[in-house]
């Protein structure tokens, strides 16, 4: 598992987020204040090393007065005349208020004590700038489809009587201690994770408080501004359909709860389109070759290596591989009864189909995943399989497995610049395990073992070609070109 990744933000400077190891989390971006890239990576490397350094203790720092000059005093000293050094203890005697020896004239004049120079404030001290709004007011109207005085109507506000903060209104509301939206649901006990209320946090602070701003009141919001918020997110910071809709989510929650609620009496949002998911990139397998290279290495972490074992020849998603419980083994038929799924956001939900199915799983593998349960410290038939260091009663986070699977491509010679091409994560794992079952099996045997619903989805999982699967029409190819050839 990678220690660490490194980005560079929009300002250009790069910045660094750290993985826990032990439950595979990672923490916020901290900007290393550098544009090159290798410094920034050994800054990083150090930060990872002695720790990030405390903001407040760097502020403090910037502060006080340096340790030293960096004069080196002893060569000083063997360098100076009797006469140089009269001088010098009389301009020190001045400088500090202390009496000067007047016995022997000087003849170097005596330098003016240096005036005290108010230091500039940090930058802590300094005015915070506003965050910049990039929105504009008369969007529909530039684009010269209709009347500007028309087109400024579709930017009146719909709830003038509400002076709520937009983005601080949607901050509180993702926030489990004083959001009363998440603590009817928690009481209604529907989930809703603290992981996913972070997310929601974040969306605030990334893409609604930059286009909006602190001031931007709920009742001036209107459809044509959201509409103009997610072109933004759409041309200008280029993101995916998925992003864009999870930051709409954001805000759509938010407004559906106000209206439900009556403090307006307008959902702005009520009307304003998803986008699509077309755009996203199509997910690409390991060949196999590089199966079996994985296979065959030696990894560092077994939960990684049982993890990879379960998604590659067994099929298992990320979430079910970590909602593995005790009671799902069973030892003596070597088969897994798949009945949960432990969802990103830290809560144990049904499989993805609400499906309970059973998964043959090779003996060895069978073994080693009751060893692994029987580590955990409360170990019983609940307890999970994959449970994680920082919280026994809890499994892994399904994103963990990502990190060590990219760790290992990494060893057998998949670089980061060719994963991302390929677009290869854990998940593709599955990908393979569906691709290669459906060139060696009926497609309901794939789609009982994968635990799909429609036999298109399984089509749509199956929809690679392996390289024995094309060696072998490669030979029914040439065996009908001889055939040919040899009766002509």
């Amino acid at each position: 598992m990678r220690p660490f990744y490194i980005s560079k933000n929009r300002y250009g400077y790069y910045s660094v987020r750290f993985v826990n190891p032990e439950t595979g989390l990672m923490t916020p971006y901290k900007s290393t204040h550098t544009a090159d890239y290798s410094e920034a990576l050994l800054i990083a490397a150090q930060w990872h090393k002695e720790g990030t350094p405390d903001k407040q203790a760097r502020q403090l720092n910037s502060r006080s007065a340096p340790s030293g000059s960096g004069i080196d005093i002893n060569k000083l000293l063997t360098r100076l005349t009797d006469s140089e050094a009269l001088t010098l203890f009389n301009a020190l005697s001045v400088r500090f208020g202390n009496p000067a020896l007047n016995s022997t004239p000087v003849t170097t004049p005596i330098p003016a004590p240096t005036p005290v120079v108010e230091a500039a404030p940090s930058v802590s001290d300094l005015p915070k700038k506003a965050k910049v709004i990039v929105h504009r007011k008369n969007a529909l109207a530039d684009s010269g489809m209709i009347p500007q005085e028309i087109a400024n109507k579709c930017y009146e506000a719909l709830n003038p009587e509400c002076n709520l903060n937009l983005c601080e209104f949607l901050k509180n509301f993702w926030d489990p201690e004083k959001s009363e939206y998440i603590k009817n649901k928690r009481a209604h006990k529907k989930p809703c994770g603290d992981y996913h209320c972070k997310e929601m946090r974040g969306m605030v602070d990334r893409y609604w408080l930059p286009f909006f701003g602190e001031d931007f009141t709920v009742g001036e919001l209107t459809e044509q501004y959201l509409e103009d918020f997610l072109q933004e997110l759409a041309n200008f910071r280029h993101l995916k359909g998925a992003t864009i809709n999870h930051a709409r989510t954001c805000g759509a929650t938010g407004l559906k709860w106000l209206k439900n609620k009556g403090i307006i009496h307008s959902n702005p949002m009520a009307n304003v389109e998803a986008f699509s998911k077309s755009d996203a990139t199509a997910r690409g397998i390991p060949s196999e070759r590089e199966i079996k290279e994985l296979y065959e290495l030696e990894w560092d972490n077994e939960v990684m290596y049982l993890a990879f074992n379960l998604s590659a020849f067994s099929g298992l998603r990320p979430g079910e591989i970590s909602g593995l419980q005790v009671q799902d083994i069973d030892a003596e038929k070597d088969i897994l009864t798949i009945r949960h799924s432990w969802h990103r956001t830290g809560y144990l939900k049904s499989t993805k189909t609400n499906l309970v199915r059973k998964v043959p799983v090779a003996h060895n593998i069978i073994l080693r995943l009751l060893v692994q349960a029987q580590k955990c410290p409360g170990a019983n038939a609940e307890s999970f399989v994959f449970w994680s260091k920082a919280n026994d009663y809890k499994p892994f986070l399904p994103q963990y497995y990502d990190d060590g699977f990219f760790n290992a491509l990494h060893r057998i010679g998949v670089s980061e610049e060719e994963r991302k091409e390929r677009n290869i994560d854990f998940y593709s794992l599955r990908h393979f395990c569906a691709t290669y079952l459906a060139n060696m099996t009926d497609m309901r045997n794939v789609q009982a073992v994968l635990g799909h619903t429609t036999p298109a989805m399984t089509k749509h999982y199956a929809d690679h070609m392996t390289d024995e699967h094309f060696n072998s029409i490669r030979e029914i190819f040439e065996q009908s070109r001889l055939s040919i050839i040899n009766a002509a």
